[in-house]
């Protein structure tokens, strides 16, 4: 398989500053967390595993399940422009629900006012990379293929996703930290790595509506 169908035409530079904006928002992570020690090639496992069962997992029901979904009930309505809908509302869910945490939704003694801003600045930077995830399943030249082929529209978002992860999050788990349970955590350091790679990922969208239209499913 060629890797020319699997990453749709036209998205090679949205997907650059996608990972720009992981490597920046990483490093800006690292640095809020205070996590400034010699990295671990020990952590470096955690990192992988993290990175590729979140990927696997999120891209099946968001890209899979969830975009699909929606494309087809976009169809059934005769709603105009029914793939960039279907792109938006599964974006939309997919930011909302990066504000589920493991624990409490707010760390305790948090500012709220500082935790309303990272919760704001959450759902737009996933719904953002949400957006561009979803734009590489609807402009693969596998999506219009009967099922099971069309499940290798999944295989780009996938490999972008993991990727976005071990950027991200890499500087901070190798340097020996540990992911905190919520994103509003309250602390103003914290909102710098949201908001570096809420902006880039503003211009991934931007080269992403800009890009060469491909046929969609």
């Amino acid at each position: 398989m060629k890797i020319t169908n699997v990453i749709p035409s036209g998205l090679g530079a949205p997907l650059g500053w996608v990972l720009v904006a992981a490597l920046a928002g990483g490093v800006a992570l690292g640095w809020a967390s205070g996590a400034s020690g010699p990295w671990q090639i020990s952590h470096l496992g955690e990192l992988l595993a993290l990175a590729s069962e979140s990927a696997v997992v999120e891209e099946l029901l968001f890209r899979g399940l969830l975009l699909w979904g929606c494309l087809a009930m976009a169809r059934r309505w005769k709603c105009p422009r029914p793939t960039g809908l279907a792109v938006v509302a599964s974006s939309l869910v997919f930011g909302f629900l990066h504000l589920v945490p493991e624990g409490p939704l707010v760390a305790p003694g948090a500012d709220l006012c500082v935790a309303a801003s990272q919760a704001v600045l959450k759902v737009i930077q996933a719904t953002l990379f949400g957006v561009v995830l979803a734009s590489l399943v609807v402009r693969s030249p596998w999506a219009a293929r009967p099922m099971p082929a069309c499940g290798v529209a999944l295989v780009a978002p996938a490999i972008v996703h993991a990727l976005f992860d071990v950027l991200y999050f890499g500087p901070l788990l190798l340097a020996g930290g540990t992911l905190p349970t919520t994103y509003l955590t309250g602390n103003p350091a914290d909102m710098v790595p949201m908001g570096v790679s809420t902006l880039l990922l503003f211009l991934a969208v931007f080269v992403t509506a800009r890009a060469d239209e491909r046929p969609t499913c």
